[in-house]
């Protein structure tokens, strides 16, 4: 954990002001970093606030040790017995373990109290599944790991789930991505309650990317070029992410990789589980997502810069595959606010 200095801490800071109290809901199994890491980002935000903005503990089904899904055990200090009545914000972490609990009606019932009665409800990873078991993501919004989203939506078709943010808000639930993404939701939380100015220092300190919006996708073409085997494909789709301002034809990248087009695309399908065509549109719209969250950058520069080659095909790309404008997207996801209008 960084050691944020008492020297730093915001001398002007309501001191007397009572902690919201954070609660994250774990179990046998769970993924460490999904406690971790959000629950550390919550405690370090009192150090850096200069006071005790939040009250952070664990609890689980029993209070004690809870061996975790990398071995490491944690204590929860409250069970669900304990009856409390006054939790700020209830994470529910992920991890392979979840599946273990969707039976339990006792789990069930307790979430669905607290739920009711907490101001916001958020969810790591696959801990989605037991929100939506609980019946409190119906007729919302969801995201969860991506390789959890086909059963999400199988499973439970009265929630729409969205298989690309790393995070969403509907109403006071919230729901994060695989593991890491868990990080992003509760820097956001953070500078929901203390602004933006204390939750960027804090990204600053545990050295995170701070403008992850929760539109940003969360298995993107980046982390496809990451994931390919070494070779020329992957050299490729690196050149690419750094080239999205040329015309990018298939006849193009097959001269990149000096191949016949036909071989090339055979081949780049092959290796990488996308068409040529496809992971340079993909690479393009999440080019386009992540300037419109992190810069204040004029639409139609954005749109130029990235091959889409006006703001007009621009907004129709975002309205068929995100269905809202640029705009719209940027009024929503990004922390400071925009200036282009593509409407």
């Amino acid at each position: 954990m960084p050691d944020i200095g008492k020297d730093r801490a915001r001398q002007s800071s309501p001191r007397k002001q009572v902690p919201r109290v954070i609660r994250m809901f774990v179990f046998p199994d769970a993924h460490l970093l999904d406690i971790s890491g959000p629950m550390s980002l919550f405690a370090s935000a009192n150090e850096l606030a200069g006071y005790r903005a939040y009250d952070v503990a664990l609890l689980a089904q029993h209070a004690g040790a809870v061996r975790s899904s990398a071995g490491i055990e944690l204590v929860a200090r409250f069970s669900i017995a304990d009856g409390v009545s006054r939790i700020d914000t209830l994470l529910v972490s992920g991890g392979k373990g979840i599946d273990m609990l969707l039976p339990d009606r006792t789990v069930v019932a307790w979430l669905q109290r607290q739920a009711a009665r907490a101001r916001r409800v958020a969810s790591v990873c696959s801990g989605a599944l037991l929100l939506a078991e609980a019946g409190l993501l119906k007729g919302r919004r969801a995201v969860t790991h991506w390789d959890r989203c086909d059963r999400m939506a199988e499973q439970y078709p009265d929630i729409k789930v969205e298989r690309d943010p790393l995070f969403i808000r509907d109403g006071k639930f919230y729901s994060s991505a695989g593991i890491s993404a868990g990080m992003d939701l509760a820097l956001a939380l953070i500078e929901e309650d203390l602004g933006g100015d204390l939750a960027h220092e804090l990204a600053r300190e545990f050295v995170l990317y701070m403008r992850r919006s929760g539109g940003q996708a969360q298995f993107s073409p980046a982390l496809r070029a990451q994931v390919t085997t070494p070779g020329k494909m992957k050299a490729l789709q690196e050149w690419v992410l750094a080239h999205l301002h040329l015309p990018l034809t298939v006849d193009d990248l097959a001269a990149q990789a000096a191949m016949s087009p036909r071989h090339f695309a055979r081949r780049f399908t092959l290796e990488t589980g996308m068409t040529p065509a496809a992971f340079v549109a993909a690479a393009r719209l999440d080019g386009a997502r992540q300037a419109l969250a992190s810069s204040d950058a004029q639409i139609d520069d954005v749109a130029h810069r990235l091959g889409f080659g006006n703001a007009e095909r621009l907004r129709r790309t975002f309205v068929r595959h995100l269905s809202v404008t640029p705009t719209q997207f940027r009024d929503h996801f990004q922390l400071s606010g925009g200036n282009g209008d593509v409407r």
